[in-house]
């Protein structure tokens, strides 16, 4: 880890409006939109300052922006889940995404639930050429889907549906991969890889247990890449139970979960999108907590891999906070 002393500074957060109204909002947006559909996603605009890496035929950025922050979901209480969701309107989702893509980070990832679908739109109609990579769920189709047996149709008409908003990736949610692999019922991925690959579109496998990423490599399925939790919040409490000999209150995090996963990120040739490096927010205490996460997570990590995370800007700029960090250290 870097030994110098972080320079930290002061910012204050962006002001953002909540009393603007659709039709303001949307002002112009047609003509903007037009401009939009005339250029390539792989050409939206990169910071100098950031690095990117090859996902497919297209380049990201090495900072992808996160999404659960703005769905409410903080992996911590219902508290922080009702003020991220409180403050993350719809026009503040969009000013945020595009003040990433002004602080040159150029793809963002989330879900394609109702929600995420409406802001995707609104997002293109703002005029923004911000990548985007699709994280499919079977409950984004069919929030009843329970069986087994329906779970693939489920995911592949997830997938069909993101299709077409063409995004740069679709990928398997982790959830339901690391649940697959506690059944010993891996198999059904595969045949959605192939799927998505059938519609025209990269494909990866989201997962929060390195065991995940190395029982697909060697299976060599057809994967492109891999999105993968730093720690392994998908652990239930027989597990934790097993391995540390309690079962915690709560969503719990391990120290020793981030260095098992990066070794496995290291071994695989694919790019690794790696998320939560802070840890759902627990490694944000202070400015230097933030700092040895990122340089932990960028050296720890492959040249070819990056790191999406999840930002809320309500009491600091974090957007250009992680800007600063993510072109120091990848």
């Amino acid at each position: 880890m870097p030994t110098k002393p972080l320079q930290a500074k002061a910012i204050p957060a962006r002001p953002l409006s909540s009393g603007t109204s659709r039709r303001e909002f949307l002002k112009n947006a047609t003509a903007v939109a037009a401009t939009w559909a005339a250029v390539p996603q792989a050409e939206a605009g990169v910071s100098p300052a950031l690095t990117t890496i090859a996902l497919g035929p297209h380049r990201v950025t090495r900072l992808i922006a996160g999404s659960n922050p703005l769905y409410g979901g903080s992996h911590f209480n219902q508290l922080l889940s009702a003020l991220m969701r409180e403050h993350f309107t719809d026009e503040r989702v969009i000013e945020f995404l595009r003040d990433c893509e002004r602080a040159g980070i150029n793809t963002w990832q989330s879900s394609f639930g109702e929600r995420p679908q409406r802001l995707l739109r609104l997002l293109r109609e703002a005029g923004s050429r911000l990548n985007w990579i699709c994280l499919a769920g079977a409950w984004d189709a069919n929030p009843a889907t329970t069986s087994p047996a329906d779970l693939l149709s489920a995911m592949m008409r997830s997938a069909t549906l993101a299709a077409q908003s063409k995004p740069l990736g679709i990928v398997y949610h982790g959830e339901i991969s690391d649940k697959l692999w506690r059944a010993g019922k891996l198999e059904q991925i595969r045949d959605f890889l192939s799927g998505v690959h059938e519609l025209g579109f990269p494909v990866g496998v989201s997962t929060h247990n390195p065991a995940v990423i190395e029982a697909i490599e060697e299976k060599g399925w057809p994967t492109d890449f891999y999105m993968a939790c730093f720690y392994r919040a998908s652990r239930i409490r027989e597990e934790f139970v097993k391995e540390i000999g309690v079962a915690p209150v709560g969503e719990t995090y391990l120290a020793s979960d981030p260095p098992k996963m990066c070794k496995v990120i290291r071994q695989v040739r694919k790019p690794c999108l790696g998320f939560k490096i802070l840890a759902a927010g627990r490694r944000c205490n202070s400015p230097q907590q933030v700092r040895e996460a990122f340089g932990y997570a960028y050296q720890n990590i492959k040249p070819a891999d990056a790191v999406i995370v999840g930002m809320f800007p309500k009491f600091s700029d974090q957007i250009a906070e992680n800007e600063r960090l993510a072109s120091e250290f990848a």
